[in-house]
């Protein structure tokens, strides 16, 4: 067997999780070695199916590949596509550094430092708090599947799925509902207009258990995904509002995504489908599909952007584009319940990181991936991540 169609197999049973763990060992040992990078970079292009000759950003995969060989012989790194519309800046940080964090587990490796605490920290989950009108409070994450209150004459339900949902029933008030989720939290719920909304961690929504005929309105801190039905009333139809810190969306019926955490740089607005308008102060913005609205403290901008970038983590990832690291580590913070520390003197190292990982991974393994995406390393102590630049 020719070694090319040896590499190919071993590849091919690594992507469809049927490697041993010995033909894993045996294909990052290829990796390291760089004296197949041609297939294994034609083998990743095939994989993931761009014909897009985009590369990653200068140096990203330069120190992706040096890390993996870990001081072998420098060779040129291979030309990195990305797929459509994602910006996958992370073709190397997607399938070759999974391959190294894999491998890691299996046995020790040099290279990077790291350290971590015996006990590993798990992703987040579906986890959140109901607050009914009367002041009750239900912890959704420890509630069966069925009904879970009757708020003033609307029926309140959790899915089989893990949604809240409310059912249409005869409102004998108009009681106000706030679900809130914590650190290394996300919830789901379906409004009484049947419109959707997915918190991300550490996020407030407040509103109404029935909503009126004349308007339907939220108020939202932190982060939130939406998909918002249209609504008419009398022939009208009923517009729906999300009212944040500074400013007010108005929506006819649309799927769109607002960050607006106090921790982060500006609140952010993306539209994926539809229309909305976002009104801050005395402006007022209409956007059009892929647009992102930025409200900042020196200002208000208008940009096309990668939509997917805006809702990774509510397809269940991470991913980064060249972000700067306070950024990335406030994410993974949220995500993970911990604590961020950095110990060098002059505060965080200045490093932007490009790359990709599931959010359903631990957090060692999203960390292992940024200490060959950075030059930095981190270590776990109790709940506590600390970042280190290197030299």
């Amino acid at each position: 067997m020719s070694n090319r169609i040896h590499i190919t197999r071993l590849f091919e049973k690594y992507v469809s999780n049927d490697c041993t763990e010995a033909e894993l060992n045996e294909l990052i040992d290829i990796i390291r070695s760089g004296k197949d990078m041609a297939l294994i970079d034609e083998l990743i292009t095939k994989h993931l199916g761009d014909p897009e000759h985009e590369v990653l950003p200068e140096g990203v995969s330069e120190r992706i590949f040096t890390k993996l060989r870990l001081g072998q012989t420098p060779v040129q790194s291979p030309r990195i596509r990305r797929m459509p519309l994602l910006l996958k800046i992370a073709v190397a940080a997607a399938v070759i550094v999974t391959l190294s964090v894999a491998v890691y587990y299996i046995k020790p490796v040099s290279g990077p430092h790291f350290t971590l605490e015996e006990k590993d920290i798990p992703p987040g989950g579906n986890r959140a708090t109901l607050v009914l009108a009367d002041g009750r409070e239900l912890a959704l994450a420890d509630l069966q599947v069925g009904e879970v209150a009757d708020e003033d004459g609307v029926l309140i339900k959790k899915t089989a799925d893990g949604m809240l949902e409310y059912l249409s029933g005869v409102p004998r008030g108009n009681g106000v509902n706030v679900i809130r989720t914590p650190k290394g939290g996300q919830y789901g719920v379906v409004l009484p207009d049947g419109s959707k909304v997915w918190l991300n961690a550490a996020s407030t929504i407040t509103y109404s258990a029935s909503f009126g005929n004349r308007e339907r309105t939220v108020k939202l801190s932190g982060e939130a995904y939406f998909e918002v039905l249209p609504q008419k009333h009398n022939g009208k139809s009923v517009p729906f509002f999300v009212e944040t810190a500074g400013q007010k969306i108005e929506v006819l019926g649309t799927r769109f995504n607002v960050n607006a955490y106090d921790d982060g740089n500006g609140i952010k607005t993306t539209l994926i489908e539809g229309k909305v308008k976002v009104v801050t102060g005395e402006e007022a913005v209409i956007l059009k599909p892929s647009q992102e609205f930025n409200l900042r403290s020196d200002g208000i901008s208008t940009q096309q952007v990668d939509v997917d970038m805006a809702i990774d983590w509510k397809n269940g990832d991470f991913i980064f584009a060249e972000e700067d690291i306070r950024s990335v580590m406030r994410k993974v913070a949220r995500w993970y319940d911990v604590e961020v520390v950095y110990e060098n003197e002059a505060g965080a190292p200045r490093e932007n990181i490009s790359g990709q990982i599931s959010r359903n991974r631990n957090l060692s393994e999203v960390l292992r991936m940024l200490e060959l995406s950075g030059n930095m390393r981190f270590e776990i102590k109790n709940s506590q991540v600390h970042v280190y630049g290197n030299p």
